[in-house]
Order: C-alpha cells, then sequence, then structure tokens
C-alpha cells in the first residue's frame, strides 16, 4: 500500500472500444489505491474561454482542447484544497500543460504518461518547460526514456506498460473455429500502409486463397486501396471485433514505430499469433516464441513469414498458446500493481 491517496485524471478516445484503451488503468486502479476519477469530458465554454486566448494557451501543445483546460482547471480546485496525494494525468501528450506549476504545492505530486514514440512526441509536446515539472514520467515503451533522459533525472522516469483485460480478451474454446486462411489487420496510428499493401498483394499471388481483413479508419482505408482478397471494416460493434480476434488465423501488423499497441495486446490475449514489425519498443510487448518479427519497410520478408505461418498449423498452435500465456504478463491487475513503484519514489 503506498502512503498517498492518488488521483487518476482520465481521459476518454472515442475510438476506444469499452473494454480497450489506457482509461482502463484508473477503472483497475481505484481497486488497487486509494484512488479517485477525475475524468476530462466537459468542454470549457466559448463563453469564458475565446478562441484566440485558446490557441496561446495551448501554444507548444497541438492537442490540448477546451476539455483539457478545463480538466486541469478541476484537477488545480481540487490540488489546492487537499494535501499529500498524487495525481496521475494519463494522457501526458494532449490534457497536461500548466498543472505542473502547482506541482510539489501541499505535498501534492504529479505524474503523467505519455504514449507516443519519440518522433510522434516532438509533434505533439513542442514545449518542455512543463515536462520538467513532473514529479515523475511513466513510458509505455522502453524506446521513450531517451528523450526524457534529457529533461528529467533518471530516477523520475519510469516504465510500466499498457494493460489488457484478459477476462474479455480471451482464446475461443477451440481452435477449430479458426479460419486457416484469414489475416487481420486492426487500426492506422503508425502503420505502416506501403507494406501492408506490398504484403497483400505478394501473398494473394503466391497463396491465392488468403484473404485479409483490415480494421481501419476511412484514411487507413484509402492508404489501403482496394484488393480482391481484401475486405476493409471500419465501426466494427466490440463483440464482433472480439470474434475477428478469434476466428482469424494470424494478425498481421507492419510498423512504422511502436510503443504500446492495443491491437497487438487484444490479439495475443486472444492466442492469436503474429507477424509484426520488430521496431521501437515492440520487444517490451512481443515475444518472438508468440510471433513472427519482420524487418521494418520489408514487404518480401513478412509476406513470406506470412505464408510459412499459414502453412505451418502446428506452429500456429504453439504460437497461440505462446501469445495467451504471455499477455498475462500484461493483464490490467498485474499492470496497475507496478505503477506502485512510481508512486512510492515520488510520495
Amino acid at each position: 500500500m503506498i502512503p498517498s491517496p492518488v488521483r487518476f485524471v482520465v481521459f476518454r478516445y472515442g475510438h476506444h472500444s469499452p473494454h480497450s484503451g489506457y482509461s482502463r488503468l484508473a477503472e483497475y486502479g481505484v481497486k488497487e489505491y486509494q484512488a479517485q476519477t477525475l475524468v476530462i469530458d466537459k468542454p470549457l465554454s466559448r463563453r469564458l474561454i475565446r478562441e484566440r486566448l485558446l490557441w496561446r494557451l495551448a501554444k507548444g501543445t497541438p492537442g490540448y482542447d477546451r476539455a483539457a483546460l478545463a480538466g486541469e482547471l478541476k484537477v488545480a480546485g481540487q490540488l489546492l484544497r487537499e494535501a499529500g496525494c498524487i495525481y496521475h494525468f494519463l494522457y501526458g501528450e494532449t490534457t497536461y500543460h500548466y498543472a505542473g506549476l502547482l506541482n510539489n504545492l501541499r505535498r501534492n505530486r504529479l505524474v503523467a504518461t505519455f504514449h507516443q514514440p519519440i518522433a510522434g512526441i516532438q509533434r505533439a509536446v513542442q514545449i518542455d518547460w512543463h515536462i520538467r515539472q513532473l514529479s515523475a514520467v511513466v513510458c509505455v515503451g522502453s524506446s521513450q526514456a531517451e528523450f526524457f533522459a534529457k529533461l528529467l533525472d533518471p530516477g523520475r522516469i519510469f516504465f510500466v506498460p499498457l494493460g489488457v483485460d484478459t477476462e474479455y480478451f480471451c482464446p475461443p474454446s477451440t481452435g477449430a473455429t479458426r479460419d486457416p486462411n484469414l489475416c487481420l489487420f486492426v487500426g492506422e496510428n503508425y502503420r505502416d500502409f506501403p507494406t501492408l499493401r506490398g504484403v497483400i498483394e505478394l501473398v494473394a499471388y503466391w497463396r491465392p486463397q488468403t484473404r485479409f481483413v483490415a480494421v481501419t479508419s476511412a484514411h487507413g482505408a484509402a492508404q489501403i486501396g482496394c484488393h480482391p482478397n481484401l475486405t476493409v471494416r471500419s465501426g466494427v460493434p466490440e463483440a464482433e471485433f472480439r470474434e475477428l480476434y478469434r476466428s482469424a488465423a494470424l494478425m498481421l501488423m507492419p510498423l512504422q514505430e511502436a510503443t504500446a499497441n492495443n491491437a497487438i495486446l487484444e490479439s495475443m490475449a486472444c492466442g492469436l499469433p503474429l507477424v509484426v514489425t520488430e521496431t521501437g519498443s515492440i520487444r517490451d510487448y512481443v515475444a518472438p516464441q508468440a510471433a513472427l518479427l519482420t524487418p521494418p519497410r520489408n514487404a518480401r520478408r513478412m509476406a513470406e513469414a506470412v505464408i510459412a505461418l499459414l502453412d505451418d498449423p502446428q506452429a500456429q498452435q504453439q504460437k497461440s498458446m505462446q501469445a495467451r500465456a504471455h499477455a498475462l504478463h500484461f493483464a490490467w491487475p498485474t499492470v496497475v500493481q507496478q505503477l506502485q513503484q512510481v508512486y512510492t519514489a515520488i510520495a
């Protein structure tokens, strides 16, 4: 048990399904710690903050909006009323900017989690003075530490992985329900769409019975293009989405960069083997025994890996079991307990 109560400053992205996303950390954290949640949901009225003033206030953090400003005002009001608490901003890139000015006041401490790869952080956070004011930073990928090492002492930088709901995302009762010719692709951010297109073309030529389902946005679909062996989906209901994880033969995940990735954790939790680009922090989450790792921007190597796995049912079964076993290390209750090292260090 940590000595200080925790306040999770929570924002939820609309594209995350009810059982997905980093905001779920707060749900489990409330059970583990003396915690409350401060939810960022209602944007500040334009009558209070005009657009031009908001632009000035958001300078250096392009994703900082009216809801984030309202959230920080809520944090400031509560922080001034209580003492000895830890405030944890779950999305440091977009919801944290000014609250650090009050850090250490009345023995309150501020922590923020950052999610983007280094290039993404540099685009989303074009200032650094507010990061220096934090008591600690939580990284979801070990590759992020290089960026924060220039701003904070090593003792204030922590790695705590993204979690996954392993009770909801779980394997089918039998592997016989999987389609031996179905490859699944999920997502948009930092996905390598040119490589994905190349893999689809090559695999469809070498192994015509293979089918691909891509769950992505309209923007992602436009980057993939059309192909007879490809079905593009968007807005898939969560229960149907889970069935895609459970019915595919493998998850295909070409990446430009990587820190944490919901789709990777959810697919592993469902026992779905991976063919994934080895880049960024991918090895923080993906074990070689549960996946085939391929070099970046190499459609041929990835296509060969896809075919090798599709044509080897025994390897699929082994990697499916290993994927599920590895995913259990990222179950939310386990991940939330890892935050204790952060909170204890700064309390």
